[in-house]
């Protein structure tokens, strides 16, 4: 089995690959961030990619949804640190084939590897069934959302301010502001931080765009 592993911190990404090389997995390289990984991906052509979520330049669902678009052949096997309803909801949205905590022994880790090196698909049945309860209750909340208020969003997630907002979409700040009010409601939500990552949760916009946030 040939492996790639995207992990920027180098204890754990050394500590995995001395693991599996150990157990005869042939690790053909390492990522430190989300778009050596799509590049290794295409490069490599590994069976499996080994990948952590929060990753600079570009992060793991982003990776992983772009890894999948043009190599949907290679598996994906999210190493991550949590467990929250939205990132698997991120991770299912995304196309990956499973995840398993960083908290799980050695030994859980090589056999998700081999049970998506194969096609099936890892994930914990109660993390699994929460995170659909959470998409299902957050489904009429984005449904709601009009097409000014996602141009909206997809500007905020660029870091970029109500005043810069307003000039991009011809509108006055104070209007951005009346959007970006109308956006918290739906999401029951008090920052454009936490109404970003809920539509990046959903794929409305890039998380590619929504770095500076």
């Amino acid at each position: 089995m040939n492996v790639l592993l995207a992990e920027d911190h180098k204890l754990v990404r050394q500590g995995t690959r001395f693991y599996l090389e150990s157990m005869g997995v042939n690790v053909v390289g390492e990522a430190t961030n989300g778009r050596e990984a799509v590049e290794m991906a295409g490069t490599h052509h590994p069976d499996v990619v080994v990948m952590d979520i929060h990753l600079p330049e570009l992060t793991g669902v982003e990776a992983t949804r772009r890894i999948r678009h043009d190599y949907p052949d290679i598996r994906i096997l999210v190493l991550t640190a949590y467990d929250e309803p939205a990132y698997v909801h991120a991770l299912l949205d995304a196309g990956a084939d499973g995840f398993i905590l960083k908290t799980a022994e050695l030994a859980e880790l090589y056999k998700a590897l081999n049970e998506v090196a194969v096609g099936r698909k890892v994930y914990d049945a109660e993390t699994l069934a929460r995170a659909r309860k959470h998409i299902s209750e957050m489904s009429t909340q984005i449904e709601g959302l009009t097409d000014r208020e996602l141009e909206v969003l997809a500007q905020a997630s660029q870091g970029k301010t109500n005043k810069e907002i307003g000039k991009i979409l011809f509108i006055s700040d104070r209007t951005v502001q009346g959007h970006l009010k109308n956006i918290y409601q739906k999401f029951g939500v008090t920052s454009r931080t936490e109404a970003v990552a809920i539509a990046l949760q959903h794929g409305f916009i890039s998380m590619e765009g929504a770095n500076n946030v």
